[in-house]
């Protein structure tokens, strides 16, 4: 199964602004998919060209395997662009990294600074299932500078496989060829998609699904990306 953790890129807010931006759209696009190589080839003079262009940045970030070590790029383009359409992107995937390894405190800590620096993102509500998934949610009330509580909530247990894995459902429907149509869409922009009917109900349905996860964890890394690239609202469901 291919590594997941370049997966954690995306979140993708695009912008037509300039001349360069849909080309890092598309390597994003398809890094997400998981072809970094046109990506790697492309990188070194986009960032001759644009070093501090967060979009540019971001694409770095999403290149570079290791989650922490991207973490120092994603922070930059927060701290030095943060009005920028690729902040919110950035702070997400940092919440996200801190949340998958572990970090409860630093993920609620930088939730809160996202929930009230960019109180608009559509991205928040997306985060907020991620870390209701594994570290737990932060109280609503809960702000940057409040006092820590003392007591540590307990760590989230790893996911442990199910028997046929996991897989993201990002439509369903009564009729197939929607459903198809949907597919083929989602296979047009580089993203793996493939239609499951659902039994156990008078009238079949079609489920979109997109991946093949071990772990419900693994699925959840996936769910901003594909949220993003299709234009839909997936969840994780047992295949």
């Amino acid at each position: 199964m291919r590594h997941l953790l370049q997966a954690l890129t995306l979140v993708l807010c695009i912008s037509a602004a300039s001349a360069q931006q849909p080309n890092v759209k598309q390597y994003i696009q398809q890094v997400a998919a998981g072809w970094t190589s046109d990506a790697k080839k492309a990188l070194p003079d986009l960032l001759i060209e644009a070093p501090d262009d967060p979009g540019v940045l971001f694409l770095h970030a999403s290149l570079i395997e290791d989650a922490k070590k991207a973490s120092p790029l994603l922070e930059r383009i927060v701290d030095a662009f943060p009005k920028s359409e690729w902040a919110d992107d950035a702070m997400a995937r940092l919440i996200i990294i801190s949340a998958t390894k572990n970090d409860p405190e630093k993920a609620r800590k930088t939730f809160a600074t996202m929930r009230d620096q960019y109180s608009q993102s559509e991205l928040l509500p997306v985060v907020y299932e991620i870390m209701r998934s594994t570290v737990g949610a932060p109280a609503p009330s809960e702000r940057p500078n409040a006092t820590a509580s003392t007591t540590k909530p307990p760590a989230a247990a790893p996911a442990k496989p199910a028997p046929n894995g996991y897989s993201l459902s990002v439509m369903t429907t009564a009729e197939r060829s929607e459903a198809m149509q949907f597919a083929g869409k989602l296979k047009r922009k580089g993203i793996k998609a493939g239609v499951v009917p659902l039994p156990g109900s008078a009238v079949t349905r079609y489920s979109v699904r997109v991946g093949d996860y071990e772990t419900e964890a693994e699925a959840l890394k996936d769910l901003v990306l594909v949220r993003s690239a299709c234009g839909c609202k997936p969840v994780v469901v047992k295949k």
